[in-house]
């Protein structure tokens, strides 16, 4: 292999530290392969982009058929509704929150007013309850059972003899 370079050894300089055998490539490379190969590749890209755009157009079109009629007198998707969304008083409305629940635990009133439901204060059942009893199913004669009068096999019993 025959060097072109002018600065190459092999001037007729016989030096030690020079090989013959090793050299540099003196050719450059081919400037029009290396644009084409680009230019191919650029042209593949864009194939290959307008191919995926058609698909998505294809599936947003395939979406689109299977949503939902939205009523025309919905709020559009994104728009929030008219006044702030954020609780700025939190200690008030905690009052206000406790307020209520003390006033339903604490007093008298309807809960169903056409089927004769109310709610009374929890004191006042626990009176009602103390005094009364838990209502119990009858047994086949009519009397009110107050147990089976079998042994509760395999139920905790606190150590007490189940009658």
């Amino acid at each position: 292999m025959t060097s072109t370079d002018p600065h190459s050894h092999a001037h007729g300089v016989d030096d030690e530290t020079h090989n013959a055998d090793v050299a540099h490539e003196d050719a450059d490379i081919d400037v029009g392969t290396v644009l084409k190969f680009g230019a191919g590749l650029f042209v593949t890209v864009v194939v290959c982009a307008l191919i995926v755009g058609g698909i998505f157009k294809v599936f947003v079109g395939q979406a689109a058929a299977r949503d939902p009629q939205i009523s025309p007198l919905a709020r559009p998707a994104g728009q929030m509704p008219a006044g702030p969304q954020l609780l700025t008083d939190e200690p008030g409305a905690l009052a206000k929150f406790r307020a209520e629940e003390t006033r339903a635990l604490d007093g008298y009133g309807w809960v169903d007013q056409i089927g004769g439901v109310t709610h009374i204060p929890v004191a006042e059942a626990k009176k009602l309850l103390a005094a009364r009893g838990l209502p119990v199913r009858a047994d086949a004669q009519g009397h009110a059972a107050a147990g089976t009068g079998r042994q509760a096999y395999g139920e905790a019993s606190g150590g007490r003899n189940i009658k």
